[in-house]
């Protein structure tokens, strides 16, 4: 009898430590998830995703780097050395040799726990820290690794389940890094319109599909459990994943639109249901930063637009809302009848803007800023691809913002069918 209460007990607390680490792999995946949909530069995204796998897999130090243009060494983005002093110059070449050759020969996640007393010991400079362990998760775009992620000093053993883990915080980098390309390309390019179909549905679009497809294997995973928590977690994950690609086509769309190839279709829908939709893809972004977002919109109130296009309107500017606001603070959505025009107001208290960065909201030739000065709210494409829809539309966008008071922005759209132009 005692050994089968035993092992009841063993058994509980196997479950007990199984349900902590998926709960530990959901939130490190939602938050590269997170990182990847919100952030534009490299450097930001690698950052936080080594971060997450760093912390998952029990790591302590490492490092991201990537590959020289002439494929000898390895260029470091940053090096994270855990409390350890390391007297190597981090500006030093970084050859492509060792077991970190072995992960770019074979694009594959590769470890060593017992290092020191390894063949890949004679590859380490003087004057380099003591390595107990060390694993490498490539980068790899179009079936070529292109960086490292590499990652050292566990308290124990880097184990299979944990190269799993790293090869997929391998490739959310990798689809960062591609992202953050081509939009270098994009703004390098003067021809941006001409070129949008083709980087919005390949370099852009494709790689979400693969991060769609790590969410489904995760949903997998976690379907077998009863944790409402986790369950919600990894549906998120995919609601925000799909709902960005779908934002991502309608940007092609957009495209579309400026050499008149768009497909116009208004119908007369509920406001609030749509903004109820819009408030629920955003709310883990509003929790993280502790934001309210409050309706103020009239049960009854409908307007008469292309419902994709308002969406994605109202996703960019409800998403900026929150982006720029201060924690703990309110974003309140709120509609209204004017006469002949419905208007659709997004509130925040937070950074806010100078009257100059107002007037150049809208213009394509900022519409590639990823951030503000002096702490303001930024510019980008978004508000660029919103201005054009509401365009579209025969109605307009208005901004009134003050540095350090917040922001509202107003969009008018006729609500006679008969004032929507095609």
């Amino acid at each position: 009898m005692e050994n089968i209460e035993e092992k009841k007990i063993s058994d509980i607390n196997t479950l007990n430590e199984n349900h902590h680490i998926r709960e530990s792999e959901i939130s490190a995946l939602l938050s590269a998830t997170e990182t990847i949909l919100l952030s534009q530069e490299f450097s930001v995204t690698a950052r936080q995703v080594f971060n997450s796998c760093a912390k998952l897999i029990g790591a302590t130090s490492g490092y991201v780097a990537l590959l020289s243009d002439d494929g000898h060494e390895n260029e470091l983005l940053f090096l994270e050395e855990g409390g350890m002093r390391c007297n190597v110059n981090p500006n030093l070449p970084m050859p492509i040799r060792g077991l970190r050759e072995t992960a770019y020969r074979t694009g594959k996640v590769v470890y060593e726990n017992n290092f020191m007393k390894s063949e890949w010991l004679k590859f380490m400079p003087e004057g380099h820290m003591p390595l107990r362990n060390v694993l490498f998760s490539p980068l790899n775009i179009s079936n070529k690794t292109v960086g490292l992620m590499g990652f050292a000093c566990k308290d124990g053993d880097f184990t299979e389940d944990d190269a799993k883990m790293a090869a997929v915080f391998g490739n959310y980098a990798a689809i960062a890094l591609q992202n953050s390309r081509t939009l270098e390309a994009l703004i390098a390019s003067n021809k941006a319109k001409d070129k949008l179909f083709s980087i919005i549905a390949h370099d852009l679009r494709n790689p979400f599909n693969s991060l769609i497809g790590f969410s489904d294997l995760l949903r997998e995973r976690v379907s077998v459990t009863a944790d409402e928590k986790l369950i919600n977690y990894s549906t998120y994950i995919n609601t925000a994943l799909y709902n960005y690609v779908n934002y991502l086509d309608n940007l092609l769309g957009w495209a579309r639109m400026q050499t008149n190839k768009f497909e116009f279709h208004p119908t007369s829908f509920g406001l609030i249901d749509l903004v109820e939709e819009v408030k629920e893809l955003l709310l883990v972004q509003a929790k993280s930063k502790k934001i309210s977002l409050k309706l103020s919109i009239p049960k009854h109130m409908r307007i008469y637009a292309d419902r994709n296009m308002i969406k994605v309107v109202l996703t960019n500017l409800i998403s900026n809302a929150i982006k720029y606001s201060n924690d703990g603070t309110d974003v309140v959505v709120s509609g209204k009848h004017d006469r002949n025009i419905n208007i659709i107001c997004v509130e925040d208290n937070g950074v806010g803007m100078s009257q100059e960065s107002c007037k150049k909201l809208f213009k394509v030739e900022e519409s590639f800023s990823t951030r503000g000065t002096n702490n303001e709210a930024g510019t980008g494409l978004g508000l660029i691809l919103c201005n054009d829809f509401i365009k579209k539309h025969n109605g307009q966008i208005d901004v009134e913002s003050k540095i350090g008071k917040g922001s509202v922005f107003s969009v008018s759209l006729p609500n006679n069918e008969a004032y929507i132009t095609n």
